[in-house]
């Protein structure tokens, strides 16, 4: 068994109680683009697809949750089990654009920028700069905003794929 299993599997644990703590108290409206205080965001992944077909690729799915501020900045983490079946971690910063497209206003764009943790041999090459699991990332998004707080939304991991998500904001 990794040793990195048991400390996700609870940080896992972890983050689902922050959400449950986090949606009991009263959330901020969210069809204002604007909010005047923070939002949290839950992001569920049940699929990604990749650009090009390796026999070694494995499902991947991801849990994450984001803090938003008014000035649409926002931080978070998200643990995922990688293309090759390694449970990984992503913590980043990162900023949302809402309204860009006036014709569509519920399409919003983000952009984050972290830390990505769990790509070990043999699999250390499939992402650039690692080093000792750990290696820089950036992830554009794009999303549509339904009227519920809730919003599908598309990452896109490099050269790697597309990551297809569903979001609660609460």
């Amino acid at each position: 068994m990794d040793v990195f299993v048991l400390p996700q599997r609870l940080a896992a644990c972890a983050l689902l109680g922050f959400v449950c703590a986090a949606s009991a108290q009263s959330a901020t409206p969210t069809d204002a683009p604007l909010a005047p205080s923070y939002r949290w965001r839950i992001e569920l992944s049940p699929h990604t697809s990749h650009y090009s077909y390796n026999p070694e690729h494995r499902p991947v799915h991801l849990v994450g949750l984001e803090r938003e501020a008014s000035d649409n900045s926002f931080y978070g983490m998200a643990l995922f089990s990688n293309s090759f079946g390694q449970d990984s971690t992503y913590v980043y910063a990162g900023q949302s654009f809402y309204g860009v497209f006036e014709s569509l206003p519920k399409v919003y764009l983000k952009v984050s920028a972290g830390i990505l943790y769990g790509y070990k041999p043999p699999y250390e090459n499939k992402v650039p700069l690692n080093y000792k699991g750990f290696s820089p990332a950036i992830v554009p998004a794009v999303g549509w905003r339904f009227d519920s707080g809730w919003a599908a939304q598309m990452n896109f991991l490099g050269t790697a794929g597309v990551m297809y998500s569903v979001v609660k904001e609460f």
